[in-house]
């Protein structure tokens, strides 16, 4: 009696066994486990127009590919940069870490800093199409978005990363104009908190002004006895450089300068960073804009090796003194 009570026990996990198994690989294949892959993502922005002069600079403020197969979402990675322009080298990334299903749907929110317009796209992807371009299973595909004026939105795949190919576009879409506000576009998170890296700008315009905005203006370098340049480098708000050594004091048209990296020589290497108030410089060029008088605009920085640095920015004779936003002394 006791070998039948064990045998139907044995009988009774067996059957067990086999459900949870079968349980298992059925879950895995509704989920679509075995199409787990990984991919990359990025946002980029073009013009229909090759030849155009708007840069069509773009702020991300939220963007997530959505698999609904399995519920999983890719956000944008947290240290990517949201702001991009066609003239740009930086593009928008996602933070995707691990083997994911290729997205059946997506949401993005951006502002346009051109058109001064918040725009809106919440739209199902065509998870097959995407899934039957890409032949092998190791491949690493890249989705790019590419966000064109007037709300167009290109999404297209590079099937495999390693090859040197034009991406093929997969489909095309509209974004609708959607209601925003200043905060979506001057505050950052870092470490759990948010912080306003454009103190002082009250309004959308003067944000995109700062963004935006070109001024035809050059960089002067004071230093002292003995003292001998070695490069300037300059980055605007939009993290693109805009001005280097190379320029040779060239006036041209640029647009506002944020940061400063000025490095010169005297026995040792010397350098600073000089990170300039977005509220202050732009009234700056703004009022040195508006005045009567003709000529260049000039940046003037005054470099000490044992004491902070000193910066005024002019125009035939209008004089603006520029605050550094964290003063120190030379490296």
């Amino acid at each position: 009696m006791k070998n039948i009570k064990l045998d139907t026990i044995n009988i009774i996990l067996a059957i067990v066994l086999v459900a949870l198994i079968i349980l298992y690989f059925a879950t895995r294949f509704k989920n679509k486990e075995q199409d787990k892959m990984f991919w990359n993502a990025e946002i980029h922005s073009t013009s229909e127009n090759p030849t155009a002069k708007n840069s069509n600079t773009i702020q991300i403020i939220d963007a997530t590919f959505y698999s609904n197969f399995n519920h999983s979402k890719s956000d944008i990675d947290s240290d990517s940069k949201r702001v991009t322009s066609v003239k740009s080298e930086n593009s928008v990334l996602f933070k995707i870490w691990q083997k994911e299903l290729l997205p059946d749907s997506l949401n993005i929110k951006y502002f346009s800093i051109d058109e001064r317009k918040f725009y809106q796209l919440k739209t199902q992807l065509s998870y097959e199409k995407m899934k039957n371009l890409i032949k092998e299973k190791e491949t690493v595909p890249i989705l790019i978005l590419e966000i064109q004026p007037l709300g167009k939105i290109l999404l297209k795949i590079i099937p495999n990363e390693k090859q040197n190919r034009e991406p093929i576009l997969l489909e095309r879409f509209i974004a609708k104009e959607t209601e925003g506000n200043l905060d979506m576009l001057v505050y950052e998170e870092s470490l759990g908190e948010k912080y306003n890296r454009y103190e002082s700008i009250q309004n959308i315009t003067d944000y995109a002004d700062l963004l935006q905005n070109q001024y035809k203006w050059s960089v002067k370098i004071e230093m002292e006895e003995q003292d001998a340049l070695k490069s300037v480098y300059a980055y605007s708000f939009t993290n693109e450089k805009i001005y280097s050594s190379e320029d040779a004091n060239i006036a041209v048209s640029r647009n506002i300068p944020q940061i400063f990296y000025i490095y010169w020589i005297n026995k040792k290497e010397y350098n600073i960073q000089y990170e300039l108030s977005p509220f202050e410089i732009l009234n700056a060029f703004r009022k040195l804009n508006e005045s009567a008088s003709s000529g260049d605009i000039i940046l003037t920085f005054k470099v000490h090796k044992n004491s902070n640095a000193e910066c005024k920015i002019s125009r035939n004779g209008i004089v603006i003194p520029l605050k550094d936003k964290y003063p120190s002394k030379p490296y």
